[in-house]
């Protein structure tokens, strides 16, 4: 089976680049500013049945605010729950299931509100 992450990362950064009020980065240019929001990591394992080659996805979506409160954050979190649905991520050849694993709000040391959102994928090649 071929790695799904590129094409996934891809569908994502589509989704997310239509459907916020906010800039979406891969990579964070020096002079952006606040609100945005990064992909971030993945990891992928082996899901495969006996019928059907496969991967589990974990994809990371980092949310900066630099709002005096979590406010900001959280409803950009919510805009990503309340719309996601599997239809946004039809890959090649391929058969996705996902759904919102966990979302995190912190307060990070300098004094912006860091918001985490990953989203797990179940991922099965079909021919």
């Amino acid at each position: 089976m071929k790695s799904p992450l590129l094409e996934l990362q891809q569908k994502i950064f589509q989704w997310l680049t239509n459907n916020l009020s906010c800039d979406v980065y891969d990579e964070v240019p020096g002079n952006a500013l606040m609100p945005y929001v990064v992909l971030g990591e993945d990891t992928a394992v082996d899901y495969a049945t006996k019928l059907n080659k496969g991967s589990e996805i974990t994809l990371t979506i980092h949310i900066w605010s630099d709002y005096n409160g979590y406010y900001e954050a959280m409803q950009i979190a919510q805009t990503i729950v309340d719309n996601y649905n599997d239809s946004l991520v039809q890959l090649t050849n391929m058969c996705v299931f996902g759904m919102v694993d966990m979302i995190e709000m912190m307060r990070d040391p300098e004094g912006y509100r860091h918001g985490i959102v990953r989203i797990r994928f179940q991922v099965l090649e079909v021919s």
